[in-house]
């Protein structure tokens, strides 16, 4: 892998999870354990929801590891495309105005929407086009709202929608900008390595991970394994390489991993390497600095 120039590179690297028994997560409040876990591994923060945000306590330790490690999050926010978009921007603009009422409170970095209730692409009853038109309209003043307040706002491909889609959805909203999730990508049968290059300059944040792939001819299911990032069969560093090339401002990015550990593994050794891989795309930008307890 060619040399990136240190300013053409992402400075904020965070962790989705996962979260496997191997860790020792479990013991006492696990939600918490979580967090600090992130924090204590030199990551700049995880992903939470409008609930930790209206919950004292939730409050309370992640405004503590905002203070001791640096932490900033990602609030994730869904919505359905069948939905009336009266309901849908009634929702949103609670959840937008809990997420600004607690926002010097909790660092809130950039909001990532899913799509829920199991739409997709592929639905035979909603054509692409009018899912797209759908969305759109649902987020249009979520989008808006999270300009005006200096806040990313974000899509992520979940498994449901081509990276290609999502641009269109992106041209459609403007503001709206795209979380990639390198492994979602085998999810619905797309190549990661043919992610269109108009694609990038959107990029806001990721979902970092990897996998192990194969056929099974007599199920007819693509297989996905974990694996050790960097090392499955995503591509991850071709695509980072693609992405600092591409996008106006890499050192804007919010890289945050989502990592799935190889079966075949111990998954604390697995993170290690996958840790490893951060520190060598990034040219040593990897662990962030961060104040310590």
């Amino acid at each position: 892998m060619n040399p990136i120039p240190a300013n053409r590179v992402p400075l904020h690297w965070g962790m989705a999870g996962v979260f496997p028994g191997e860790l020792n997560l479990w013991k006492g409040d696990q939600w918490a354990n979580q967090h600090r876990f992130v924090a204590e591994q030199g990551f700049s923060g995880g992903g939470i929801g409008v609930g930790d945000l209206t919950d004292p306590a939730h409050r309370t330790i992640l405004r503590d590891l905002a203070e001791s490690h640096g932490q900033s999050y990602c609030v994730h926010v869904g919505l359905d495309y069948c939905d009336p978009v009266k309901v849908t921007h009634e929702r949103l603009a609670a959840g937008l105005a809990t997420l600004l009422r607690f926002r010097d409170e909790v660092p809130v970095a950039f909001v990532a929407i899913v799509v829920t209730g199991g739409g997709h692409r592929f639905d035979r009853t909603v054509p692409l086009e009018r899912q797209l038109e759908a969305l759109s309209a649902g987020l249009t003043p979520l989008v808006g709202g999270c300009r005006e307040a200096g806040l990313p706002a974000t899509i992520e491909n979940h498994g449901d929608y081509y990276v290609s889609d999502l641009v269109e959805l992106c041209r459609q909203t403007p503001g709206l900008e795209i979380m990639l999730d390198t492994g979602n990508c085998f999810l619905i049968g797309e190549r990661p390595d043919l992610i269109p290059d108009e694609a990038f300059p959107l990029v806001r944040a990721t979902h970092w991970k990897d996998h192990f792939v194969k056929p099974n001819p007599a199920t007819l299911h693509f297989e996905l394994t974990g694996a050790t990032l960097g090392a499955g069969h995503v591509g991850l560093e071709r695509i980072f390489q693609r992405m600092c090339a591409l996008h106006p401002d890499p050192a804007g990015i919010r890289m945050m991993i989502e990592w799935v550990p190889d079966p075949d593994r111990d998954p604390r050794e697995c993170l290690a390497d996958s840790k490893r891989h951060l520190e060598k795309i990034s040219g040593g930008l990897f662990p962030v600095k961060q104040k310590k307890f």
